[in-house]
């Protein structure tokens, strides 16, 4: 026999017989005390059985009766139907769905949004003679700029379909005074805005990779905006050019050209190009007043390029003209051949000095030489040169170097004692005493060099050579 039917068995032996203990320990208490009759407790106890057991079947009857109870009638059949017995409903125990879980993905490299983080927005206000505008600052590294932009018809303005007005690259700069100071760039509306106008104004966000625009704001301009001088050209035709001799000079008459277009106006001659102009002819003056349409030819001023050589001669016949400089053209009237009149002062050109015109000659003192050479009064000069070489028999500027630059035309000697280095050359700083070099001077002018004849030296026994390290 198994170990677990061995337990049934002593539990299923060992129950009754507590269930005796319980029911007869009174009887046998008394028994044992002697103090009744075990055979009258024993009767006395099934006597109290058949009283359990007769309240039992009073109980089952009365549960019988209540069962009765439970029937109705069906008002429609006049039948007894008993109420049907509710359905036990086994109740089960929710089962909880098992959802699976993911690790969430990690992106190793993850990349900032390129989008605006604020919303961009634009506000437009009107003042007395200007507009201003404000919008929202973009610290972003990824913006270049903003685009102000405006347009008369187009209600959601862009750069770059409906131009600019101004390019700022401050991205802490988020304002702009609208006060037709400055020309618009392309669009619609020519250049400058008009009073009591309504405009659309916008901004476009330049970034690195893209444009971003805001939202439109539709204004209409103060009615005492200024607005500059009209822009529009005149007809090339109706550029006309009037010359007129006179006894000394000649007087040039043009048409006034008031568009704020135009830089100014190229005075042009020339003797051999019947159709003369600016800039394959060279030009005599350059004018930027518009309102100034006139100029006298009197020799005073000498002409740039072409073939007149500097200034017109008196009694010669020359082609006139004047054009037009804009800024994205050039206009050239049609040219009047004139000739110039027999008073019309002469220029004369001035001359420079040749190499045998100049005279240079030196005195020794005790410690110093003084060197003096011919004077130039032209006013070309620009300055002297002092050059000085102990090795080449015929030293120039700027092969040998120098030791000083005189400007002051009038000063033509200079006293040679070493208190200046020298630069250049072969001298090696300073002068030695009781030796000899070569010393010459070099006039500079415009445009070219002009070398004094050489004169060989030997400088003074006491000549103070500085110390040099």
């Amino acid at each position: 026999m198994s170990k677990l039917l061995k337990k049934k068995a002593i539990v299923l032996t060992v129950i009754p017989l507590m269930i005796l203990a319980v029911v007869f320990s009174p009887v046998f208490v008394k028994a044992v005390n002697g103090e009744v009759d075990v055979f009258e407790m024993v009767t006395n106890l099934f006597g109290k059985v058949e009283k359990q057991d007769e309240k039992i079947r009073i109980l089952e009857a009365t549960i019988e009766e209540l069962k009765a109870q439970i029937k109705i009638q069906d008002p429609k059949t006049q039948e007894t139907v008993t109420v049907p017995k509710e359905p036990e409903v086994e109740e089960k125990e929710e089962e909880t769905p098992v959802v699976e879980e993911k690790e969430p993905e990690v992106n190793p490299d993850p990349k900032p949004d390129p989008s605006p983080t604020t919303e961009l927005k634009l506000q437009v206000g009107v003042y007395d003679g200007y507009l201003k505008l404000s919008w929202t600052k973009e610290s972003s590294s990824d913006l270049q700029g903003y685009k102000i932009v405006i347009s008369k018809s187009d209600s959601s303005p862009s750069y770059p379909d409906d131009g600019y007005l101004k390019w700022i690259t401050d991205r802490s700069m988020n304002y702009l005074k609208v006060d037709n100071s400055v020309k618009y760039n392309g669009g619609d509306f020519g250049g400058y805005l008009k009073p009591n106008t309504a405009y659309y104004f916008s901004i476009t966000y330049v970034y690195n990779d893209k444009k971003v625009t805001t939202d439109p704001v539709k204004v209409t301009t103060p009615a005492n905006l200024s607005v500059p001088e009209t822009s529009t050209d005149l007809n090339p035709d109706s550029l006309q050019l009037q010359v007129v001799v006179r006894e000394g000079d000649v007087k040039l008459l043009w048409t006034k050209e008031p568009s704020s277009n135009l830089q100014g106006y190229k005075v042009v001659i020339s003797q051999s190009n019947s159709e003369p102009s600016y800039p394959d002819d060279g030009y005599l003056a350059w004018i930027t007043d518009r309102s100034m349409n006139y100029f006298k030819v009197d020799n005073t001023s000498e002409y740039h390029g072409g073939d007149i050589g500097g200034y017109l001669k008196a009694d010669t016949e020359y082609y006139f003209s004047i054009t037009y400089v804009y800024n994205d053209k050039k206009v050239t009237t049609d040219a009047v051949k004139v000739t110039t009149p027999a008073g019309l002062p002469t220029h004369e050109e001035e001359t420079t000095l040749s190499p045998d015109e100049i005279a240079l000659s030196i005195e020794s003192a005790d410690s110093y030489l003084r060197l003096t050479w011919t004077e130039e009064t032209c006013s070309c000069l620009q300055g002297y040169k002092v050059v000085i070489s102990k090795s080449n028999a015929s030293p120039s500027y700027p092969d040998d170097g120098y030791l000083t630059f005189i400007s002051d035309s009038s000063t033509h000697s200079y006293v040679v004692d070493n208190s200046n280095y020298y630069n250049g050359g072969d001298i090696l700083g300073y002068l030695q005493a009781d030796t000899d070099y070569y010393f010459s001077i070099t006039y500079i002018y415009d445009g070219k060099k002009v070398t004094s004849p050489t004169i060989q030296f030997k400088t003074p026994l006491n000549l103070v050579v500085p110390v040099t390290y």
